[in-house]
């Protein structure tokens, strides 16, 4: 898009194209929306700026003197090569040079004219005296008034010169007067210059002028109406000010000092505000609410110190009491429990006690600290039993640095950086020592994290190397987990996920701002699956609830035949009975045994009645009786051993479950192997009993 004077860039930049006399330039970036509009108004620009030079060429044409007819010249054609416009711009400053021409040679023109009338005078030998000095007269009042035409317009176009001038600046009381300035000597050359007309330029320099103006006062309204809008914001912004401070002040936060001189900061800082009531109402408030809160601040202030010098006592007066029993330890001290329990009461009324006068703060702690340390070292020397649990805890600081220095040497900096973070854990969950002993081993054990960070901060490339190789392993167990989420394999795939776990926690440390998105990513997966299955089972446990319910209506059913008056019909009726009972599925664990045996309860009355007939067969009655009897004990002992595999498997899927819910880790690590082995545990036992129920479950066919 663009014309043959402007051409418009991919990013809407509108560039005036170079011509002959002066190279183009950028004169505006507008939204391709408005790049149109945009277009039309650098058009208008030049259209008035060809009326403007019009004015400006009448009034160049007519001027008496190369000096001013050059003044006017630069100034136009500076005005023209800095205008905002699109056109052609070679027309326009060719006109000026064509005038400037044409002067020269309307000048030559007169020259010749002028020689031509003197040699006619000559060759005239009858003319009058009175004729000649008439047309003499004449000549100069012409020249005076062309003269006086032309020094007029070339005030109308300075005048018009700095009326555009002062059409873009922004002083807007000083550009007012200015404009009133150029209003009232325009009108003054008009009454001086009577003869001066439209046709000779007065008109389109006027036109000129006023769209100036226009342009102007349009721009001084823009920005008033941005300056009423401004206050209004600001009378709001001032308005919640005024709102935090009461807040302030209703909560009796005399404390907040910080908060208030913010608050201040900002209120000055809002400077242009409506000349209102309004204004001067929010004035008004604010210095009650300040002068209120800065009259009890100094109240608070002075509570504050009694308080501070209140605390001091209660501290002073703890602080004796320590170093009383400090100074009773002694050989013959037994009741250490005893005494253990007022220091630490002791201490703890210490720390509870409030500030204290900041130049006393640090000499009061280290006083708390001496006697402390004093009272500890005593206890050290005189109770055995503390003295081997403080040595534990020497013996458990060392060894932490002992781990600390191998750490210097792991290969793997990841998972040694890791380490170095765990054991500093460890070391704060460390009981009291000795201070000697505690200074000691601190030093040790801080020069040794020194030079890891050294070490570490020498290698940091190999680490980040190390974590990303172990972030690409974790996307690997990601992505199999994603795998496998949606399964429906519970048992095997509850096995495969325990493996993807354990792996998981072999694995070094990934970079610090991925780790906690992979981990989500890793453990979502595993979440998705157990929740299906946990979903599945409950499927399952409501599926048994309702077979439990049939099978009792087949119980009920069977209860009736016991009493049938015709007991080979019972039994016939108990076995079709018994087919759908054996068809039904699974019922509750929890429910199971009693079912069992109450239905072999009364399926063996059924049979044993209708047995109690056939009296010819007494023998084989009593058999099947001893029969029955061996097979009542099997199933019995089937059914205790499947519900102790039932209680097993269910044990292993919870623990498995509970496993999901910890995040590797420090303490979550120890937590997790505990749990792996219990399930290890369970597994083995469940195998051992599934073992036994098969081999009964054969038995019992057979």
């Amino acid at each position: 898009m663009g014309n043959e004077f402007a051409k418009i860039t991919d990013d809407n930049r509108i560039i005036q194209k170079d011509n002959t006399f002066f190279k183009g330039k950028e004169l505006a970036k507008v939204y391709s929306d408005i790049l149109e509009e945009a277009i039309r108004y650098f058009l208008n620009m030049f259209s008035d700026l060809e009326k403007y030079v019009e004015a400006c060429l009448n009034a160049l044409k007519i001027s008496d003197t190369d000096t001013e007819r050059l003044r006017i010249q630069e100034r136009l054609v500076k005005e023209i090569v800095n205008a905002p416009a699109i056109g052609d711009f070679d027309q326009l400053l060719g006109k000026i040079h064509s005038v400037d021409n044409e002067g020269n040679k309307q000048l030559t023109v007169s020259d010749d004219a002028d020689s031509i009338n003197s040699e006619e005078s000559k060759s005239d030998q009858h003319g009058s005296e009175n004729k000649e000095e008439d047309q003499e007269r004449t000549g100069e009042e012409d020249e005076n008034q062309d003269i006086e035409i032309s020094d007029a317009l070339t005030e109308f176009v300075e005048l018009t010169s700095k009326a555009r001038e002062l059409s873009e600046r922004e002083n807007w009381q000083y550009t007012q007067l200015e404009f009133e300035n150029i209003r009232l000597k325009w009108n003054e050359l008009l009454e001086a210059n009577e003869s001066v007309s439209s046709e000779q330029g007065y008109g389109p320099l006027l036109k000129q002028r006023d769209e100036a103006e226009k342009i102007f006062v349009g721009r001084k309204a823009a920005f008033l109406e941005k300056r009423r809008e401004r206050k209004k914001d600001n009378l709001d912004k001032r308005a919640k000010i005024l709102d935090q401070l009461q807040h302030i002040i209703d909560t009796k936060r005399w404390h907040a000092f910080k908060e208030v001189n913010h608050l201040i900061n900002r209120w000055e800082a809002i400077k242009d505000v409506p000349g209102d009531n309004h204004a001067a109402e929010q004035e008004k408030n604010y210095q009650v609410l300040l002068d209120e809160f800065n009259e009890k601040k100094v109240e608070y202030l002075v509570r504050k110190a009694q308080k501070e010098e209140e605390n001091l006592a209660g501290k002073l007066a703890i602080l004796d009491k320590l170093s009383s029993i400090s100074k009773s330890i002694g050989p013959d001290t037994i009741n250490w429990e005893q005494m253990d329990v007022e220091v630490e009461e002791l201490s703890r009324q210490w720390r509870k006690i409030g500030r204290v006068p900041l130049e006393q703060a640090d000499t009061v702690w280290e006083k708390f600290k001496k006697i402390r340390d004093d009272y500890d070292s005593k206890k050290f020397e005189y109770d055995e039993a503390y003295q081997k649990s403080v040595l534990k805890n020497i013996h458990k600081k060392t060894k932490l640095c002992e781990k600390a220095e191998a750490l210097l040497e792991v290969e793997d900096l990841a998972v040694a950086v890791r380490e170095i973070n765990n054991i500093h854990n460890q070391w704060k969950k460390i009981g009291s020592i000795p201070a000697e002993k505690n200074n000691e081993l601190w030093e040790r054990f801080n020069g040794i994290s020194k030079k890891f960070n050294e070490k570490k901060n020498e290698n940091l490339d190999t680490i980040r190397h190390q974590e990303q190789q172990n972030l690409e392993k974790k996307l690997v167990l990601c992505e199999k987990a994603e795998a496998l989420k949606s399964s429906t394999d519970w048992q095997n795939v509850s096995a495969e996920m325990s493996g993807l776990m354990k792996s998981w926690k072999e694995i070094g440390p990934v970079p610090r701002r991925k780790a906690g998105k992979i981990w989500r990513q890793f453990k979502k997966a595993m979440d998705t699956f157990y929740n299906n299955r946990r979903e599945h089972f409950k499927n399952v446990r409501q599926d048994q609830k309702e077979n439990l319910e049939k099978k009792r209506e087949i119980l009920s059913e069977l209860e009736k035949l016991v009493d049938y008056d015709d007991p080979e019909e019972a039994v016939r009726l108990a076995k079709e009975l018994q087919q759908k009972f054996k068809q039904i599925g699974f019922v509750p664990i929890k429910k199971k045994t009693k079912l069992d045996n109450d239905y072999q309860r009364v399926c063996d009355l059924i049979f044993q009645k209708a047995r109690g007939q056939r009296s010819k067969i007494g023998e084989q009655t009593r058999a099947i009786n001893g029969f029955a009897d061996d097979k009542k004990a099997r199933s019995s002992e089937y059914f205790r051993l499947k519900k102790e595999c039932d209680k097993l498997h269910d044990e292993i899927m919870r623990y498995g479950d509970t496993k999901t819910f910890i995040n590797p880790g420090g303490k979550g690590n120890a937590l997790i192997d505990e749990i792996q082995q219990k399930i290890d545990h369970a597994q083995i036992e469940l195998d051992n009993k599934l073992d036994k129920l098969e081999k009964l479950r054969k038995e019992m066919e057979t």
